[in-house]
Order: C-alpha cells, then structure tokens, then sequence
C-alpha cells in the first residue's frame, strides 16, 4: 500500500481537478461522505464538529450536513475568520447556514464532553510548525470529547514527519483520504491518530509513489523447490560475537536457519564456537583469525562483534575483500562510523536510532523527528540499504524507495531482537533476494514473528531467541 507525504496528496488532487476535470467541490463531498458514513456507524445521537477555515474546514462543514441529513443533532464550532475561509470552505458553511444548522464562531462555550462524537476538522494535513496558543486551547476542548475522530490528521500531527508540534488531538479513529499519509505511519503520531480509515474520493490510482508500506509479503518470499538441497538456498557467513556476547551468533544464526538459508558459517572466537556446537549444531564454524570469504553468498558482520582491535580489523578486511553482498549491524556500525573509506562498501545496514547518530554525526532527536529523511540520505549518499530500527522502522533504498514497517511489539524491546533481525534479513538475501526486498521483508517478518509469540507468553516474556527459533512458525501464517 502506497503511502502519500503532504505534498504527493496535493499534487494527486490537483491532477484530478486540473487534468481530470474534477471538481474540487465533488472531492470534498466523496471525502465528507466516506467520512460521514464511519461516523453515523457508531450511531450517535449527537456529534460536535470544530471546523477550521481550511479545505479540511470545508470537510468537516460538509460532513455536519450529512450527518443532519440523518437525523442527529450536529453542533457546529467554526472558531477561524469567515472572511479568510477557501472557496469550497465557505460554500459549506453557506450551505449550513441556509439550513439552520447550530453554528458558533467560538469555542468558549463548546462542551465536546456532551456530545456522543467529536470531530476534529481544524488543519488536517501540512502542519509544519507548532501550534498557536489559541489551537492549543482547542486541541485541549477537542479531548474532552467522549470519542473523537479526526479528519484526515489529527490537528496538531505533522503529517510527513510523525512529529507532534508542541499538543495534538488524541483521536480514537482517524479519517485519510485517498491513500494515508507517512507521517501516521510514525512515532508518535500514529498513538494520536488511533484507528486509521482510508477512504477513497474518486482520485484515481494512477501513479506509483515511492512510499509504502509492505501488505503483501507473501509475494516476497523466496520459493522452495521440490528437487532442492542446501546449496539451493544459500550460504551465509556470520562474522560476529565475542566471548561475553555469544548469543548475538546463536540468536543471527537461528534466525537465518529459521527463515530458510542452506548453510549457515559461524566465523567466530573458540567461546562462541562452542556455544554454537551446544546450541545450534546445523552450523558449521570457522576460526575469526582466518576468515575464509569465498563461499559465501552473503556475509553479516557486526552482531556482539565488539569494538577492539581485532574486530575492527574483521570489518575493515571483510568490506574491503568480500565479494558477496554485507549486512553490518551493530558494532561494525560502530566501526564503520569512523572509516569514511569504508561505509560505502555494505549492501545493508541496521542501525538503531543512537547507532544511527554516531553514523552520521545528526542528533538523535533529530533523527527521531526525521526517520525518512535521514535514512533516505544515508541511502543515497553511501549507496546502502538502510534499516532504520524503530517501533515503526524505515527501510530505505538508494533509489530512493522506502517501506515503513508496522509490525512488530514492545515485547520486543529486549537484548538480540536485533540480532534476530540481521539473521532473518540475511537468510532471506542467502535464497536470492535482493537487499532491499530482503530488508523489507526481514523487518515485516521479525515483527510479526514476535507479534505471534507474544500471544503465547505476553509482552513481557519474549525473548529475542524466541523470535528467532519461530520465524518459520511466521512464514507459515502468510
């Protein structure tokens, strides 16, 4: 499913109206009346609608009329200036006021909390600063209301970054329109968008976007064939681990296995290796003072590798000779960070936010402000995939594609869930898929796996190795 930034969604409906010869005023009642309909739905007695002085105004005058038309009692709060209101705006607000409808022109008095529904229709989307004293005290009045929803974007959400501009409305369901839009696809906006509805309003899908987000991963997958052995899925070498971290290996190595690699080579200390006789005896391992490159189809480094001497000597001697493609995750990240000689030289990348900061040199709230953005950049610059690690992650290509993952938990927020994750995107990337795809698909896949086990042990008894050992068990479900 594509997923629109503020500007995309602007252009999208000015093709309509420029090129297609749709009115604008027809777009405005197919988005009222998809809205319109999901209200009534919960069969409110009364609804109270604050409408601002924008298009998104127009929405929410429009759907107050509708919704007389039903028979329930509207209240209309239209705190904006008349006099400054769009075309399409003022000719709903005309058309109410030929209907008798209950209009106010100031909040003062406004008593959402008596009303059955509110309805928030005060900005809605390209919000990029924060927000005057006289929206915040509405943004306050709207979250009385008993149950809210919010027209296109909750008021006070930047609608492309995610970020909250100083106070928002806290909807319990969001109306969108068209396709949704990137910014409630993210922390923190999407916990104040609540229920996300899409609703169509005749613009048609004519146009590929460059954002999505992934709801077919089954088209994905890598086939399996009935006249097959290991070598036809893949072999991956694991350089990683030390010896006070050997479940980052056990946790990359389970996870590649799981998700269907042939073989799987862990290049590791003499501890570790031991640990993975014990623990994951399908592995084959190999000394980390002789690391052999050749046959490999895909190389992670980095998970418990450590930062002393001898691993960034690993890193550097890796990226420098390998032939297949790398994933660097964790302390090769670190290693990285200081070697600009070097960064270009990875397929993919999995860097949490701070990792993310120490690549870059970019503060991390900064960072948390504009995950798409830095990701993106990071993309291009350096001609990597990156898998940008959050509750909503950001996979990023250098062509400029970015997928934002929604699956996932805070069950997960545990030691090795990364770790997990560079095993699943590497064994997916072993059975031929290409770094983005196998990074989309990775992240969707680790996500969901943990969303499964936690139905089983709850948010607090997931363990990363639990991820691990079950993301067959996740394949199977797609």
């Amino acid at each position: 499913m594509y997923i629109l930034s503020n500007s995309e969604m602007k252009q999208a409906e000015q093709d309509a109206i420029e090129k297609r010869g749709v009115p604008s005023l027809i777009l405005m009642e197919n988005a009222a009346r998809g809205a319109a309909e999901e209200i009534a739905n919960r069969k409110p007695e009364s609804v109270i609608i604050f409408a601002g002085k924008g298009n998104n105004g127009g929405d929410g005058l429009a759907i107050g009329r509708l919704l007389m038309a039903e028979g329930i009692r509207v209240k209309i709060i239209f705190p904006g200036d008349e006099s400054r209101a769009t075309t399409d705006c003022k000719k709903n607000l005309d058309i109410l006021k030929a209907y008798d409808a209950d209009i106010e022109y100031t909040a003062e008095n406004a008593e959402p909390e008596k009303y059955d529904i509110t309805v928030d229709a005060l900005i809605g989307t390209g919000l990029s600063r924060e927000l005057s004293d006289e929206y915040k005290m509405l943004v306050d009045i709207i979250n009385r209301g008993k149950y809210i929803f919010a027209i296109d974007c909750p008021t006070g959400v930047n609608s492309d970054t995610g970020a909250v501009c100083g106070t928002a409305v806290k909807a319990d369901e969001t109306i969108t329109f068209h396709l949704p839009k990137t910014g409630l696809m993210l922390y923190p906006a999407c916990e104040y968008a609540g229920k996300l509805n899409v609703k169509h309003i005749g613009i048609p899908y004519t146009k590929k976007y460059n954002t999505f987000v992934l709801d077919d991963p089954k088209a994905l997958l890598p086939e399996r064939y009935a006249r097959s052995h290991k070598g036809s899925y893949g072999r991956a070498l694991m350089v990683s681990g030390c010896d006070s971290m050997a479940g980052a290996t056990l946790i990359n190595g389970t996870a590649a296995y799981s998700s269907g690699c042939g073989l799987v080579d862990i290049c590791s200390t003499e501890h570790v290796r031991d640990v993975i006789h014990n623990r994951l005896p399908e592995a084959i391992t190999s000394d980390r003072s002789n690391i052999s490159l050749e046959k490999a189809d895909i190389i992670a480094i980095g998970s418990g590798l450590g930062t002393g001497d001898e691993s960034k000597k690993a890193v550097e001697y890796v990226l420098k000779n390998a032939k297949a493609p790398v994933i660097a995750d964790a302390d090769a990240l670190n290693i990285i960070s200081g070697n600009e000689e070097i960064k270009a030289l990875t397929s993919v990348i999995t860097p949490h936010i701070k990792e993310m900061s120490v690549l870059t040199g970019l503060e991390i709230g900064y960072i948390k402000n504009n995950l798409i953005k830095t990701a993106s950049e990071y993309a291009k610059k350096y001609d990597t995939v990156v898998v940008l690690k959050d509750s909503r992650s950001i996979i990023a290509s250098p062509d400029g594609r970015v997928c934002i993952n929604t699956t996932g938990t805070p069950a997960m927020s545990k030691g090795g869930s990364g770790d997990s994750l560079t095993g699943v995107i590497t064994g997916l990337m072993a059975q031929g898929l290409n770094a983005f795809d196998g990074a989309c698909l990775g992240a969707y896949i680790n996500g969901k796996t943990a969303e499964l086990i936690e139905k089983e042990k709850g948010a607090y008894g997931v363990m990363a190795l639990d991820i691990a050992g079950n993301i067959g068990r996740c394949i199977m479900t797609l």
